[in-house]
């Protein structure tokens, strides 16, 4: 886990300020203590201070903390928001009131938080349906101007004893995209390259099918060869391979059999997957029989660092996905 290593030390050279909204959740303030203590990032969170600090008193021996509060039913703070959220949303017809009313809700209220840079990054979704928490990340945050769709990946971390291939991998997309297009296929792996560089780790992509190197006429292998064939002229210097199957992606005697003309080298190690069905299934079953860890969803395309935790989470995942989202901040 030496790249966990590295990203852990990297945020706590950034030290942004990350906002966890779900603060009733024991999970979350028991991340939010760990966090905290080892200084990976300042941890912000939100709701009643003396309510919070009265839990934590429970949970922690130690009375020192370094977190800090954002209290949503604060009047003044619900009504500067509700005035962001109505200038953000007014061309949409959403009026004062109604944006009074939404910043009710937590994750609205913590993306508008992330909006107005208050905080750098939000780590939500433990007890938070994704929809909702995708939903207005869309909405309030947006997508970032060098992307045209919001997607996801999984940072895989294998154990090298176990493990024969590179040792950190990136899976995308599962968790968002159903059935993309060609072009919206291209635009998952540019981002997911981009995530690549991010956790330093050196791209080589494969676009994966069931077919290797066209020998199938079908429009499922024929949108994997366009998204193959758009990566390539928009990222001329990133090392992509497509349309190809899994064994060929991993190992060069399969590929020399399948696609001797390929002038890829094996291993890949960001596998870009042709829908969610093949990703989210492809993802959990590496994840069960080797053993690897699953850090993700880690959102990928939006303006600013959001991301959604699954609601099975563990206190390590919530960590690990905050580690994340730090190094996104930079």
């Amino acid at each position: 886990m030496a790249l966990l290593e590295k990203l852990t030390k990297r945020a706590q050279k950034i030290f942004p300020r990350i906002l966890l909204p779900e603060s009733t959740d024991l999970r979350v303030i028991q991340a939010a203590l760990s966090l905290s203590t080892q200084k990976i990032a300042k941890i912000v969170l939100l709701g009643n201070e003396d309510e919070i600090c009265s839990r934590l008193d429970q949970l922690s021996e130690s009375k020192k903390h370094d977190l800090e509060f954002i209290d949503p039913k604060d009047e003044k703070l619900r009504n500067d928001y509700a005035k962001t959220l109505f200038e953000r949303r007014k061309h949409k017809g959403l009026e004062f009131n109604e944006s009074l009313d939404l910043v009710s809700n937590a994750t609205v209220f913590a993306m508008l938080a992330l909006l107005r840079d208050e905080v750098d990054g939000v780590v939500t979704g433990a007890i938070t349906p994704s929809q909702q928490v995708l939903g207005n990340t869309l909405r309030i945050i947006g997508v970032s101007n060098n992307s045209k769709l919001v997607s996801s990946f999984f940072l895989m971390m294998f154990n090298q004893n176990h493990h024969n291939y590179d040792q950190n991998m990136i899976f995308s997309d599962c968790a968002m995209n159903i059935d993309p297009t060609a072009e919206e296929l291209a635009e998952i792996a540019q981002s997911a390259i981009k995530s690549a560089k991010g956790l330093d780790i050196k791209p080589k992509v494969a676009m994966l099918s069931f077919s290797t190197n066209q020998n199938t006429q079908y429009s499922q292998v024929e949108k994997v060869r366009l998204a193959t064939s758009i990566c390539k002229t928009k990222l001329p210097d990133v090392d992509i391979v497509g349309n190809i199957q899994l064994d060929a992606a991993l190992e060069n005697k399969v590929l020399q059999i399948k696609y001797p003309e390929a002038s890829f080298m094996p291993p890949a190690n960001v596998l870009i997957f042709p829908n969610l069905d093949a990703a989210n299934i492809g993802y959990k079953l590496v994840q069960r029989f080797s053993g690897a860890q699953a850090i993700g969803p880690i959102l990928q395309g939006i303006a600013k660092p959001v991301n959604d935790l699954s609601r099975g989470c563990s206190v390590d995942e919530i960590f690990n996905t905050v580690v994340i989202t730090a190094n996104q901040c930079k």
